[in-house]
């Protein structure tokens, strides 16, 4: 037999092998596994990965070999720039798909909720909202409002604490699509900032180095838990790299695109105005120059009045955030726990694979990579002295730049393939392009990113549930569901986290002096929370009474009524309702 003809039977056997794998974990995905018994043998299969992985690596050998046998002309090497913008278009599908299968329909919590409400009141035409509650004011103060929200400078009113800009791309899906259309928003500008990404990768080096950076973007655990989520997360991302794509255009159009997305970018995250002047430096790049800036400057514009006026209209200052006073958010001393914080996570999320951005400036010397470098470098800027956060979902922070750091990184990568035997260029490739992604869907598997979905349901189904249940008249104490209570249940609630810690008690006799019926809803995270708080100075802060309702799934929720505490010291049985996960 000749060399091509065994390389020829060698490649049928791998791709054999590689087709059967691959099936097996298709399968493994689709039906959750199998298992049989064969010649007293026990064959089995239900983590998907594995035999993905065998199956990737056989058509990496493959194509090693197909490789080796073939002319430098027609190696899958010279093929991989016509392949990349379909590789890196599945990618971008593929990202759409993940997120509109895990991604939320419920908006719970604070920021889900608060820019979802928002979207509401921009699709109805106001800006603030009437507060229910407005006669507690004066005994309760801020607590009356939910979560996401807070007390407006005139009386009887709350406003939102968010930027208008995501909430009103929000809102123009709600008056096109319907309320169900919100939660496509998120997924749609993934799958645009997972595109973005291989033509900025592209356009900075080649289309090979935007594929790889598409395709880790796209499965990177930060960006698919924020895809799955209604924030503002991955929507400023994708403003962020239309800006840079466009700022890369030689033409005057391009610097107007580039401000009029970093307009965009302004609005929904205004925190992040320091980025602009790295892309005007960006634009500044090719001339003219000075024309070229000018255009940026007056797109970016529009942004930044839309930020200071609605500032002005729901604070009472132009520069006043809806957060709160900027003193008590930042201070110098937050860099000592953010930066390695910040670090740790971009290091453990997204592999050492991400660091080799920090070689690119020195490898391709292109004054393009080298802003890029220094876009990231303001970012995390904007966040080190922010006040600090324990949970690595605050890696969010720093999403627009993570794409630029993997563009880079994919730079580095490719220079280094170059220097390889032709055979194993494109093998190299693959092989980052199979193995990186299984680690990084592996480590999202591992933080229980996929089932974010059914833990988020229980604002739908505690909301809805205590909507239908609970007397008229009832007014619930809560912090995490206190929007969203009032979202699915359109049930009064007070936020016990903004009461002072010897005030329990007199808040909720304030309640029942009122005409209210008091609860208390309490995740199971929120429990020791709450009795640290109140437990010492007040009788309910012990929390020593049986709910009255209890909910059970991924994590567990109680809702205690403040009467049954009496009545189960009297002697009476206090047995709570169940509530179930598809109420």
């Amino acid at each position: 037999m000749t060399r091509k003809s065994v390389a020829f039977t060698i490649q049928a056997a791998l791709l054999v092998v590689a087709a059967g794998a691959l099936g097996v974990a298709l399968w493994d995905v689709a039906t959750g596994g199998f298992f049989f018994t064969f010649a007293g043998l026990r064959i089995s299969s239900r983590e998907a990965y594995k035999p993905w992985r065998i199956g990737m690596l056989a058509v990496v050998a493959a194509i090693a070999i197909r490789d080796w046998t073939t002319e430098p002309g027609k190696t899958t090497w010279a093929r991989l720039p016509a392949w990349a913008p379909r590789i890196a278009a599945a990618a971008a599908l593929g990202s759409l798909a993940l997120g509109i299968t895990f991604g939320l329909d419920a908006a719970g919590g604070s920021d889900a909720y608060g820019y979802v409400s928002q979207a509401w009141l921009w699709a109805s035409g106001r800006v603030a909202a009437p507060n229910p509650l407005a006669a507690l004011e004066p005994a309760l103060g801020a607590a009356v409002a939910p979560i996401g929200y807070r007390l407006a400078p005139t009386p009887g009113a709350i406003v939102p604490i968010y930027p208008p800009g995501f909430p009103m791309t929000l809102a123009v899906a709600l008056v096109i699509g319907g309320a169900g259309a919100i939660y496509y928003v998120v997924p749609a500008l993934a799958a645009l900032a997972v595109w973005l990404t291989y033509r900025l990768g592209a356009r900075v080096d080649r289309p090979a180095t935007g594929m790889i950076a598409a395709i880790l973007v796209a499965t990177s655990p930060i960006f698919m838990f924020h895809s799955f989520e209604p924030m503002s997360d991955v929507p400023v991302t994708a403003w962020w790299l239309l800006s840079w794509l466009a700022a890369l255009s030689a033409r005057d159009a391009g610097a107007i695109l580039s401000g009029a997305a970093a307009s965009l970018a302004i609005a929904t995250r205004p925190n992040l105005v320091p980025l602009a002047l790295v892309l005007a430096a960006a634009v500044a790049l090719r001339p003219p120059r000075a024309r070229r800036v000018a255009l940026f400057a007056v797109a970016t514009l529009p942004g930044c009045l839309l930020i200071a006026s609605v500032n002005w209209r729901l604070y009472g200052s132009p520069l006043a955030p809806g957060y709160g006073p900027l003193e008590t958010m930042f201070a110098w001393s937050h860099w000592k726990t953010n930066l390695p914080t910040y670090l740790g996570w971009l290091w453990q999320l997204n592999s050492p694979f991400v660091l080799l951005a920090l070689a690119a400036p020195l490898i391709t010397r292109t004054r393009d990579q080298i802003a890029m470098l220094a876009f990231c470098a303001v970012l995390l800027g904007c966040y080190v002295w922010y006040m600090p956060f324990a949970p690595w979902p605050f890696l969010r922070f720093l999403l627009p730049g993570i794409p630029l750091l993997l563009i880079l990184s994919a730079t580095v990568f490719m220079r280094v393939a170059d220097r390889l035997p032709l055979a194993f260029r494109t093998v190299a490739v693959l092989l980052l392009c199979t193995l990186l992604p299984l680690h990084y869907l592996l480590k999202a598997d591992s933080l229980k990113i996929f089932a974010t979905r059914r833990s988020e349901h229980r604002y739908v189904a505690i909301g809805t549930y205590l909507g239908r249940t609970l007397p008229r008249d009832a007014v619930v104490l809560s912090m995490i569901q206190s929007g969203s209570l009032r979202l699915y249940g359109n049930q009064l609630t007070v936020r016990w986290d903004m009461l002072p810690a010897d005030k329990l008690d007199a808040a909720v006799a304030t309640l029942k002096g009122a005409g209210y019926r008091p609860y208390l809803l309490l995740e199971d995270w929120e429990l020791p929370l709450f009795r640290d708080l109140f437990g010492k100075a007040n009788r309910y802060g012990r929390i020593d009474w049986p709910p009255a309702f209890e909910y059970r799934d991924i994590g567990k929720v109680w809702i205690y009524e403040f009467a049954d505490r009496e009545r189960y010291f009297s002697g009476v049985n206090v047995a709570p309702r169940p509530v179930l996960p598809g109420s």
